[in-house]
């Protein structure tokens, strides 16, 4: 979510002045570290749900003290722990049983607590996981909610899973495309429709596509902040034009990943012969 952080997420955060954020699929950290140092600046503390964090838990936990409360488990065992939520960024298993039943948790708990619904910031409402699922664990799915999966890559513009290439072969995807209950989009709109107060839903199509969801009586305390969401909406012409460019931008990675595969190939070809790679030869191209 680091990418959203400059044109969205930290203006946002600025103008709520939240005292209280939570942070459900952390990874790698980097997008907690700007959290962090948010809350630092502004006497905020940070709830981070993670189960198997890609960093070290105990040295930002000794260098930020207080500011981290972290939350080592599923989202789903963890948010019932986290008694105040303002805002809520939402990147963990992007699957409709897991998005859809964190902001059913959160609405709950902030009726038990007395407490308006927040903020809530949502990657991945675009291609490919809104309107897919994907499971880290398909065990962690019950099997009523959970589609029949592989690990199988997956191509823009194709429901079927891919035998060779695509996005992502490693991860566990639906065997097919849109549909009931699939995907993070599809989530956030089955849970608006059963919504007990009027929320209002703001994306934002392009690096796999961001989302705001937020209720609409925010406007009385925080006026310029719903301008700014609002603002944020595109025409459905600038929509569609954002949404080609970013079938362009994913058509060349899927290029360049083809390529690195190829020269990986290559390398692997040449030590099974004992001959070396030719100088200046490159083999990591570094995707996310």
């Amino acid at each position: 979510m680091d990418d959203f952080w400059d044109l969205f997420i930290e203006p946002i955060l600025v103008r709520r002045q939240p005292g209280s954020i939570v942070e459900v699929g952390a990874e790698h950290g980097r997008t907690t570290r700007l959290l962090l140092g948010f809350c630092g600046r502004h006497r905020s503390v940070l709830h981070c749900i993670e189960p198997a964090p890609r960093f070290d838990p105990a040295r930002l936990e000794q260098e930020y003290g207080a500011r981290l409360i972290l939350h080592q488990g599923l989202s789903l065992q963890m948010l019932p722990h986290v008694d105040r939520f303002e805002v809520v960024l939402s990147d963990g298993d992007h699957n409709w049983y897991t998005v859809y039943h964190e902001l059913k948790l959160i609405e709950r708990r902030c009726h038990e607590l007395g407490q308006p619904f927040p903020l809530v910031l949502l990657h991945d409402v675009g291609w490919p996981y809104g309107r897919r699922d994907m499971y880290y664990n398909p065990d962690n799915i019950p099997p009523q909610y959970r589609h029949p999966w592989a690990r199988k890559g997956i191509v823009l513009g194709v429901s079927a899973l891919q035998d060779r290439g695509g996005l992502n072969p490693h991860l566990c995807h639906a065997d097919h495309e849109h549909g009931p209950r699939n995907g993070v989009l599809t989530a956030v709109e089955d849970f608006l429709e059963e919504a007990g107060q009027p929320l209002e839903l703001v994306t934002i199509p392009g690096l796999f596509g961001f989302a705001v969801l937020f209720p609409s009586g925010l406007q009385g305390q925080h006026e310029d902040l719903v301008r700014f969401l609002r603002a944020l909406e595109l025409t459905p012409v600038m929509k569609q034009y954002v949404e080609r460019c970013e079938a362009l931008r994913i058509a060349l990675d899927g290029s360049l990943r083809e390529y690195d595969a190829a020269l990986r190939e290559c390398h692997a070809r040449l030590g099974e012969l004992g001959r070396p790679a030719p100088p200046g030869a490159q083999f990591e191209v570094g995707f996310t």
